[in-house]
């Protein structure tokens, strides 16, 4: 039933917290995707490409950093407006 919930309260979100979500959604899809190619282009070989290691790994601690300030930035939005 809260399942049920949260996701009418989601969907009844205002025009600019409801854009403020979908492009960070977007975004952190984006760097999620180009962290994935710098993990195979390592191709496993950790040692040798250890720069493209941290990359990605700070390519998905960035996104998970965008998603949380998103959302944060979308309840503000959300409540200013209501």
């Amino acid at each position: 039933m809260k399942l049920k919930k949260t996701v009418r309260r989601m969907l009844s979100m205002k025009p600019d917290a409801w854009y403020v979500f979908i492009r960070s959604i977007q975004l952190c899809c984006l760097l999620l995707l180009c962290a994935f190619a710098l993990l195979v282009e390592c191709n496993g070989d950790l040692l040798g490409r250890y720069p493209l290691y941290i990359s990605a790994q700070s390519l998905n601690e960035t996104a998970q950093g965008i998603l949380l300030v998103a959302l944060i930035l979308s309840v503000c939005i959300e409540e200013l407006q209501s």
